[in-house]
């Protein structure tokens, strides 16, 4: 009996030395708990949280702040900017100890990069200077940097790029005044940016402070998380905003875009057609195909038709007519849609233009600018390419109702109640079917086939008609982009309230002979909903009825003097 008392004082005893070690170990780790967050604690308003971001990024986290405080009620973000910090590793630390800062915008944080900062280099466009090296790019931008001295033997920026204009600027400040320049090869897009092919990007993180360790677990009870750190809420629902569309959008300034592009005149008739019977149908554009492929949207102006039906307007002297079969050249080419409203789709008639539709549409090249009578070719064509819709309208200067090239047979370019033809040079017209496309599509492109040939500036082909203002109104009334063609000729580039207008993108395949008719180049535009956001030229040159790129000396000159007969509209750097 005596070793059964015995046995229950000792069990009594164990117990309450449990009780006592539990009850202080909880007691020190309360009171640890409580001391680890009183430090912790930030006098802050709950609805403020303050981001610190390196000065270079300044303009990121401005961009991102007032998003997010645009998408909800009750919230504001302080950007502090932490001079001489590269808000990273030990650094990042001791900020977020002291309190300093919430949240941080920092390269090279663990885990996966919420977003991607691109250095750019921007000249006014239309400018020659269009690439540099990769190491030539590091020092222009150290050049314009106020970050620390260049590493020691680093090469310093070159002087030739004094007074170019020069700027260095996020992927949201793009716009189509600033040509971009190449990086190593690579041009800087939404594209090559977030997967990281474009050399001067850097893996941002969006970090946020929290309670962390044993004593920080007591922050998850929710009256001590909002003493401890009463702007919580808003932290976290910053950290999850950042994961959203809506962010993206904010930090690049746009969350999508496509690659455009135009290519001016392409004749597939008269010594063209030869050059395809004896070399085959990937012939005219076999130089450049890649590249053309290469964009999400390709248009072009289709300056013949496509058929074999049909006689010969009298009195008109020149007709152009490419087989039908050569179809294959533009599809081969990736050109999605060609504008028909032009001098020479009506050579043979209304019934080689109703043949030349039949081919396009069993093709799937998309047309505008003609059809099978006013009321058809004023539909805008609509492509849709990465979630943008990009609505296409066509009008010619050579479809005006009086004129005709033989009294006996008085048949206008126009397209009547009851007659295939063309859109009119008619500004009402234009004016009414530009507001209809902007109700059905994000881009609005309008292609003009106008002007004077063989000249290097816009002149009308009617007196009455003044092609800049026409340009200029075209923007006025909702269009992104004029593309201009006829002239044969390459012509000046102007930059209008934020809308890119070619005044003549000159020939792309053709068979004329002259050295101002065999420059050429391809237009590539990046855009998205907001519009143009940067412009590209590539130069190119007519050999053998097709064209090549051109690079080094002669791709140089011909650049100079695009930019020399564009500096009416765009002035000095």
């Amino acid at each position: 009996m005596g070793s059964n008392r015995t046995g229950s004082a000792g069990g009594r005893n164990f117990r309450r030395v449990i009780i006592v070690v539990a009850t202080v170990t909880l007691l020190s780790y309360g009171a640890g708990s409580f001391a680890y967050l009183a430090a912790f604690r930030v006098e802050r308003e709950p609805d403020t949280v303050v981001l610190g971001v390196s000065p270079g990024w300044a303009d990121d986290a401005v961009r991102l702040a007032g998003a997010f405080e645009a998408a909800g009620e009750n919230r504001r973000v302080v950007v502090r900017e932490v001079a001489g910090a590269d808000l990273a590793g030990a650094e990042l630390a001791r900020l977020f100890r002291e309190g300093v800062i919430d949240c941080a915008l920092a390269e090279g944080s663990a885990g996966r990069p919420d977003f991607r900062h691109a250095d750019i280099l921007a000249v006014p466009f239309p400018s020659a200077r269009v690439a540099v090296s990769l190491e030539e790019a590091r020092a222009l931008c150290r050049g314009l940097q106020d970050d620390p001295p260049a590493p020691s033997g680093a090469p310093a920026a070159p002087r030739s790029w004094a007074g170019a204009g020069l700027a260095l600027i996020d992927l949201a400040d793009r716009a189509p005044d600033r040509q971009l320049l190449e990086v190593g090869g690579v041009f800087p897009t939404l594209a090559t940016v977030l997967d990281g092919t474009y050399p001067l990007t850097s893996e941002v993180c969006l970090t946020v402070r929290r309670p962390a360790g044993l004593f920080g677990l007591l922050a998850g009870v929710p009256g001590l998380s909002r003493w401890a750190q009463a702007n919580g809420p808003v932290l976290r629902e910053l950290a999850t905003w950042a994961t959203t569309g809506a962010a993206r959008a904010a930090f690049y300034g746009t969350a999508s875009e496509i690659t455009l592009t135009a290519v001016g005149d392409v004749m597939l008739g008269r010594g063209v057609a030869t050059k395809i019977d004896e070399n085959g149908l990937d012939y005219p554009f076999g130089l450049v195909a890649e590249r053309l492929r290469a964009a999400d949207i390709t248009v072009g102006n289709l300056e013949a038709p496509l058929g074999t039906t049909g006689a010969m307007l009298p009195g008109k002297q020149i007709w152009l007519r490419g087989k039908p079969e050569y179809v294959e050249c533009l599809k081969a080419a990736g050109l999605d849609i060609v504008n028909l409203a032009n001098n020479h789709i009506l050579d043979f008639d209304s019934p080689c233009l109703r043949e030349t539709f039949d081919v396009l549409d069993r093709n799937e090249i998309a047309r505008c600018g003609a059809g099978v009578d006013a009321a058809a070719a004023r539909v805008p064509a609509i492509l849709e390419a990465g979630g943008l819709r990009v609505a296409f309208l066509g009008f010619t200067e050579f479809a005006d109702p009086g004129l005709f090239w033989d009294f006996t047979y008085q048949r206008s370019f126009a397209a009547a109640e009851d007659t295939p033809g063309c859109n009119p040079l008619d500004f009402a017209v234009i004016a009414e079917d530009i507001a209809k496309a902007r109700t059905q599509a994000d881009i609005v492109v309008v292609v003009y086939h106008w002007g004077l040939e063989d000249i290097p500036y816009p002149q009308a082909f009617n007196p009455v008609n003044d092609l800049e203002a026409i340009a200029r109104q075209t923007i006025d009334l909702g269009a992104n982009v004029v593309l201009g063609t006829h002239p044969h000729a390459v012509q000046g580039f102007e930059i209008y309230k934020q809308g890119l207008i070619a005044y003549s993108l000159g020939n792309f395949v053709n068979d004329q002979r002259r050295d101002t008719q065999k420059e050429s180049l391809i237009l590539e535009m990046q855009v998205g909903p907001s519009g143009v956001l940067s412009v590209r030229v590539t130069p190119c040159w007519i050999d053998g009825n097709r064209p090549r790129v051109l690079t080094g000396p002669e791709a140089g000159r011909l650049l100079e003097k695009i930019e020399a007969i564009s500096l009416k509209w765009r002035g000095p750097p």
